[in-house]
């Protein structure tokens, strides 16, 4: 199976659980159970398989093993990626994730160069006031062992990254590290990586929510 993984967390979801059967729905419900069930049926385990494989497949050599899960209680669509070392393997970026579903991928390095991958990707989605927004989430996993593995992430305006991607990549080399979040414009995003030639990045892009009212 191919991206994403994972039952989609809506409305008729929600409406099989006893909280919310025949009440109103809103984006804060929705993403409130998708973090509930973020390991739903292994979900998360299947994306992990997913890009684990692409992996084996791809070989040796610098690669980021990339996994996102939605939890904004809308719909993730892809909207724009810049490459500053390697490129997207086999399989193309997830156009869609829907809310509570993960999506993952491999991002290599260019053949033959003695380089890693680095590259940035941003999905468009509605933060808690529903309106449209762009997330950005970037990674540096570089062939050389003396530089440190990381991760980045920011909110902002429709078209903003697109417009703007050296300050992109400079605050992913000056601000970005193991792990980042955000939390800002009604969106909270938390991005890590980890050691290696080849970690996995991992993030999460979440609508923030209150606990559920009794």
């Amino acid at each position: 199976m191919a991206n994403p993984f994972g039952q989609l967390v809506d409305d008729r979801k929600l409406d099989t659980m006893s909280d919310y059967v025949g009440k109103a729905k809103t984006q804060e419900d929705r993403a409130r159970e998708a973090m509930r069930l973020i390991n739903e049926h292994d979900k998360n385990g299947k994306a992990r398989r997913y890009v684990d494989g692409l992996k084996t497949e791809y070989g040796n050599g610098a690669t980021t093993l990339c996994m996102v899960y939605n939890a904004t209680g809308e719909t993730l669509y892809y909207n724009t990626s810049r490459d500053w070392y390697g490129f997207i393997g086999r399989t193309p970026y997830p156009f869609e994730i829907g809310n509570g579903q993960w999506a993952s991928f491999l991002h290599v390095k260019k053949t033959s160069a003695a380089s890693g991958s680095e590259a940035a990707l941003v999905f468009r989605g509605k933060n808690a006031s529903g309106q449209n927004r762009d997330f950005c989430l970037a990674w540096s996993s570089p062939w050389s062992g003396l530089y440190k593995n990381k991760a980045y992430c920011d909110v902002g305006s429709t078209g903003s990254f697109n417009r703007n991607w050296n300050t992109v990549y400079s605050n992913l080399q000056k601000r970005g590290g193991y792990t980042h979040s955000t939390d800002d414009d009604g969106v909270n995003i938390k991005v890590s990586t980890a050691a290696g030639f080849s970690p996995l990045f991992v993030a999460e892009i979440r609508t923030p929510f209150a606990p559920k009212m009794k």
